[in-house]
């Protein structure tokens, strides 16, 4: 597994509720996306950072993913230059169930 963290500085405040709606509208294009296991959507109100948290089954995979395009649709979108970096995901400890 690999994971991959990204975070972006937005160029000015947005509030949470904005934030949710961009998330959900950008929910759809990340279902079923070879490689993808999780994506945790994130954002710190008070810093107007947004964090994003990605799971992938191969390193390959991910590196497909976050190329030139990736950069140029987070400039699009959110008007922010993402730094992106990634890790070897050695163990996952899931929490209990509901």
């Amino acid at each position: 597994m690999h994971t991959v963290i990204v975070k972006y500085q937005l160029p000015e405040a947005k509030p949470r509720d904005a934030m949710l709606a961009a998330f959900h509208a950008a929910e759809g294009q990340f279902a079923g996306l070879p490689g993808l296991v999780r994506k945790y959507f994130c954002y710190d109100e008070a810093a107007h950072c947004g964090h994003s948290v990605y799971l992938w089954e191969t390193k390959e995979q991910a590196e497909a993913f976050f190329g030139p395009r990736f950069a140029a649709t987070m400039q699009e979108k959110f008007g922010a230059t993402p730094e992106v970096f990634g890790v070897d995901t050695l163990l996952i400890v899931d929490g209990p169930a509901a």
